[in-house]
């Protein structure tokens, strides 16, 4: 029985893949050590979670695909090709080992919402990948085009410096989230604007360049928003050049978190296809796929996605007198954690490991930003079965509402990221029946700054050090 492990191992955000001959498993390090972004480990501590889960060492695998930061670890990569089978001396294993190019790796993998991604066209845009590349096109498995960091600016590491200009605290690759939400408070400066339509993909570094900001504007948040506007539209005329509005394609990379440019893409590409783990959370999902092609393997599945992240699940789900019970809660305006199942994958609320309030309290937002511990400017998302909002898998687009019976919900701009499917379904339903309203607002089980929690123990110190107002945890309910 074949059994293969994609391994991202790096700077931040490490996780592996494990296929054991049937299923495949999934472990994002953060969840597991409670550790924002967590990578900076011992670079064997992989082996230590085989065992511990799986009960299997590096000798039970067949191979194993990496996906890593060779800077970290003085590896030499100087000869390696786009599809790699060298194998690595210094790495603790005598499995065979592959390299798996950081972009390739965020393009293969999409496997678990499309079959056969390298049947697919795509684009990956990030920070940067490997080789100092800031974004890599795929066309018929083959890179068309290309840029570089040093050559030609990097969007994902442009928005992060915003964000110390405006002086938003975090982690860097939490910063650009901040700045997405914040720039909705400027307004487009039409000049500026014109002025910035010169400069195209390959000139990021000139779109991001501060002069502007140090020596002209007297609001400077105006100066952000025509920037991100801009950058919008960029990515537009990018795609345009690539894609036809009605080809089928992939756009990954931390970019492709960005709500508000994803909905003008949407806007134009229809079927644009983007995974909640579009981020470095993805890439040993990647590796694993590259392996499956490599060992001319059956097409994988995950009949759980996107909620397969191996962590600690209840041994019953809420029923219908749990889910009555908490349903009154939130519409009595309580607070409420929500903790079912597996983890979803990807840093977005999906439904499992939420925290869930009403969307009509016009005070909501505030009351769960203390919460959370977040900024003021920072909006929140939703579940819904409401028709105003259009079909949206995993919060990477949003709406424009035309209504305010969303207060808690509704961006400064009008807009809402959302859900229209998922697991909240019976919840919602019960909701709008006492509500008349089929929206909860859906955020993340975390607060300071923490992962998703992944166990009782998070998600019952979460209720016991905030203002939560009680925690489902599967099919028990704990109130304050």
């Amino acid at each position: 029985m074949t059994k293969l492990l994609g391994l991202r191992i790096g700077e931040h955000d490490s996780n592996l893949s494990y296929f054991d001959g049937k299923e495949v498993h999934y472990i994002k390090y953060e969840r597991k050590f409670q550790i924002k972004h967590f990578g900076l480990e011992p670079i064997n501590l992989w082996e230590d979670i085989l065992k511990e889960h799986f009960d299997i060492t590096s000798k039970d695998l067949n191979e194993i695909a990496l996906v890593f930061d060779s800077w970290m670890y003085g590896f030499d990569t100087q000869n390696e090709s786009f599809f790699p089978s060298i194998s690595y001396d210094s790495f603790p294993t005598s499995c065979p080992i592959v390299r798996v190019n950081h972009h390739y790796a965020h393009h293969l993998s999409c496997w678990p919402i499309v079959k056969n991604p390298r049947s697919y066209n795509g684009v990956c845009i990030d920070g940067f990948g490997d080789y100092d590349k800031a974004w890599t096109t795929f066309k018929q498995n083959q890179i068309i085009d290309e840029g570089s960091v040093s050559k030609n600016g990097s969007i994902g590491l442009g928005m992060a410096s915003l964000g110390k200009l405006f002086d938003i605290d975090g982690h860097d690759l939490d910063i650009a989230g901040k700045i997405m939400s914040y720039q909705s408070y400027g307004k487009v400066d039409l000049d500026y604007l014109v002025y910035l339509s010169q400069y195209e993909m390959k000139d990021i570094n000139y779109i991001f360049n501060p002069i502007y900001y140090n020596n002209k504007w007297q609001n400077k948040i105006d100066w952000l928003k025509t920037i991100h506007d801009h950058l919008g539209n960029v990515l537009l005329d990018y795609f345009t050049k690539h894609f036809t509005k009605e080809e089928v394609f992939l756009y990954t990379g931390g970019t492709a978190l960005n709500v508000c440019w994803n909905t003008k893409l949407k806007d134009c590409f229809q079927n644009i296809v983007i995974p909640p783990h579009t981020g470095d959370e993805g890439l040993s999902l990647g590796a694993l796929e590259f392996l499956r092609i490599k060992h001319k393997l059956p097409n994988f599945n995950l009949n759980n996605f996107p909620f397969c992240q191996t962590d600690e699940q209840p041994l019953k789900a809420a029923d219908n007198i749990v889910i009555q019970k908490t349903t009154e809660l939130l519409a009595n305006q309580k607070i409420i954690g929500w903790y079912q199942g597996n983890g979803e994958i990807g840093p977005r609320a999906l439904g499992h490991r939420s925290i869930l309030a009403d969307v009509r309290d016009k005070e909501m937002k505030d009351k769960v930003n203390q919460i959370k511990k977040r900024e003021h400017f920072r909006p929140f998302g939703c579940s819904t079965i409401d028709d105003e909002f259009s079909n949206s898998d995993y919060m990477l687009f949003a709406d424009s509402l035309k209504t305010n019976k969303y207060p808690a919900i509704t961006h400064i701009d009008n807009t809402c990221r959302h859900q229209k499917h998922g697991p909240l379904q019976q919840l919602l339903q019960k909701f709008k029946q006492i509500t008349s309203c089929g929206s909860l607002l859906n955020t993340s089980l975390n607060i300071d700054g923490k992962p998703l929690a992944s166990s009782k123990i998070n998600a019952m110190a979460i209720l016991e050090n905030s203002k939560l107002d009680g925690l489902v945890y599967g099919n028990e309910i704990y109130l304050k």
